[in-house]
């Protein structure tokens, strides 16, 4: 990675903490919403604003190409390749759906953050346990469905921090099959460049998302079929495009 500028790092030293102080009234908006009349819708568009504004103040110039492959009445379980932070922001931001993350125990241990995932009913799941409650965990997919959501899932299972894909999880597959969900593959393009895990200087760029055709035959494939035949199609675009 090249040196950051000293441009870079004064932004980054602005930017920052104006981000953290608009992210922290987000949090107390959304929470409000719970007092509101059709207050989830409100705090989705909250959600997705949050999305606009990662973008907007690191600088990124976000485009998207095949979203003429969702159909916006559908939920998806939709994957992607996890090169940055930034994908978060991207994935939020940039798809015509609203997506729900499945979202690591930890964070719902933090005040007032817990309360927000909970309101925008991010599936939670403890990857540290050796016995996870899949009836909770199922539960949790079963009403972002319900409310018209999409799962989002990074089957790599962390940031990669490379253009190069890691070894996928089969997490997504189970739910696809368990849910009868079609699977909409989507890459990023150029993120791994940007901004990467332990790093957060607010580094200008552009990143592309390319949302591909989904998989709707999903009974046709086992578990681990389906979770190489996503894989394949991402890779394909990942190594092929530039």
């Amino acid at each position: 990675m090249n040196p950051v500028s000293f441009r870079t790092k004064l932004k980054t030293l602005f930017m920052f903490p104006l981000f953290l102080i608009i992210f922290s009234f987000l949090i107390i908006l959304i929470i409000l919403t719970v007092f509101i009349p059709n207050g989830k819708s409100l705090a989705t568009k909250y959600y997705k604003f949050f999305g606009w504004l990662g973008l907007r103040m690191v600088g990124i110039n976000l485009t998207v190409s095949g979203l003429e492959n969702i159909d916006t009445n559908k939920s998806y379980v939709v994957v992607s390749n996890h090169p940055s932070t930034l994908d978060i922001f991207t994935h939020i931001y940039g798809l015509p759906i609203s997506v729900r993350f499945l979202t690591k125990t930890e964070l719902f241990r933090i005040p007032f953050f817990s309360r927000v995932l909970k309101i925008l009913g991010l599936p939670r799941i403890d990857r540290g346990s050796s016995s996870l409650d899949f009836d909770k965990i199922n539960n949790s997919i079963q009403s972002v469905i319900d409310d018209g959501n999409s799962i989002m899932i990074f089957p790599e299972g962390k940031r990669s921090n490379q253009k190069n894909l890691l070894e996928f999880k089969k997490g997504a597959a189970h739910i696809a099959k368990k849910f009868n969900l079609s699977v909409l593959p989507v890459v990023t393009h150029n993120a791994h460049k940007l901004m990467i895990k332990g790093k957060v200087w607010f580094l200008s760029g552009d990143i592309h998302l390319d949302v591909l055709k989904p998989i709707d035959d999903i009974d046709k494939y086992e578990v681990d079929e389906l979770t190489n035949l996503f894989f394949q199609k991402i890779n394909e675009v990942l190594t092929t495009k530039k």
